[in-house]
């Protein structure tokens, strides 16, 4: 084992909010990285890879820090990942500035190595995630590993934000997903919007921006933060058309989900129907949409008003009852909320 590697990539099932994240409690999440390699569906309910095989093709997965002792880490893995049994077998790798362990496919996967089992997309979240098939329950797995960061700023290799890319020009961000600090006072997060980014990402194809550490300046607040830098660098990129902006609200509010667009819809550029049929959708699914003058999402450079004035891109901002972003005691309001904004989602691609 190479001294000092305290860096693991995975892509599978110890994503968090996975199945096997819980074995990386203790370690840090430092970032979403995609690395060069091939991703293939066993179809056993996890993936395997192969890296350095084609540098055209990328493998998406996050970065963690080995707190503690490495070695009793990495072998507990081993075990988990059967390299006794060359199901899996770990790598060394160096990509950009990170020396790192991954595992990839050993002898035993060999079998599933075939061109009709790759995933092109190269994301396990689009493919074989809990959240394709449980929103709910994948929510409160992420929710739980969330929370333990919610009050910490990052660590100064990470830059406290995970991005996602899709492959439709829509972006779905959670600014607030953690904590934030507004003229010096630590602001609430607000729950779940982080769970809910991700989840629409798997559903969807959208590309998808949230916070996973505490944010020294709140990015729905001020002109210029290091969130608003990666969307802007996320927008051109990849040519976003939407933003779709995920808040919170408590449940003292009377309806479900509140839109901010603007006083006079400015946020929209235009595209009034997206508004009509944001409405059209929530109705359909028996959730009750607020005024559009209590959020208006205009006061302060919100995310929504910097899209829309600064980069030219309609965004809508959207606060959602703590009600509907409860999966574990209403879990069937949380199902409609992700089956509306889907939906949404959907209509808007199209």
């Amino acid at each position: 084992m190479t001294e000092g590697i305290k860096k693991l990539f995975v892509y599978g099932t110890f994503l968090q909010g996975e199945p096997l994240n819980h074995h990386l409690r203790n370690c840090k999440l430092i970032q979403a990285m995609e690395i060069p390699g091939k991703l293939y569906n066993t179809g056993k309910g996890y993936p395997a890879a192969l890296f350095d095989c084609n540098p055209k093709e990328t493998v998406a997965g996050e970065i963690y820090y080995l707190s503690g002792d490495s070695d009793k880490k990495l072998k507990e893995l081993d075990e988990v990942e059967g390299t006794r049994l060359n199901l899996y077998r770990r790598k060394e790798l160096r990509h950009k500035a990170h020396l790192l362990y991954l595992y990839e496919a050993g002898e035993g996967l060999k079998g599933y190595l075939k061109n009709e089992n790759t995933i092109n997309s190269g994301s396990w979240r689009r493919k074989g995630s809990v959240a394709l098939k449980d929103p709910p329950e994948f929510a409160l797995a992420f929710e739980k590993q969330q929370e333990e960061r919610y009050r910490e700023f990052p660590p100064k290799d990470s830059s406290g934000m995970v991005f996602l890319k899709g492959d439709i020009p829509i972006l779905v961000t959670a600014p607030h997903a953690t904590r934030h600090l507004r003229m010096n006072k630590l602001k609430e997060e607000e729950e779940y919007t982080g769970a809910i980014s991700l989840i629409l990402h798997a559903l969807t194809g959208s590309h998808a921006l949230y916070t996973h550490w505490a944010s020294r300046i709140d990015p729905n607040f001020y002109d210029e933060s290091p969130f608003k830098k990666k969307l802007t660098k996320v927008i051109r990129k990849f040519g976003i058309r939407f933003v779709l902006d995920l808040h919170g609200t408590r449940v003292q509010r009377g309806k479900d989900i509140y839109p901010g667009i603007g006083n006079n819809r400015e946020f929209l550029i235009g595209n009034d129907l997206y508004l009509d049929k944001f409405e059209e959708v929530l109705v359909s699914n028996e959730i009750i949409l607020g005024s559009l003058h209590v959020f208006p999402a205009s006061i302060q450079m919100t995310v929504t008003k910097f899209v829309a004035t600064k980069l030219g891109a309609p965004a809508m901002q959207i606060e959602i009852n703590e009600r509907l972003r409860e999966p574990e005691g209403n879990p069937k309001g949380f199902e409609k909320l992700i089956d509306s904004l889907t939906e949404y989602i959907n209509y808007i691609k199209s």
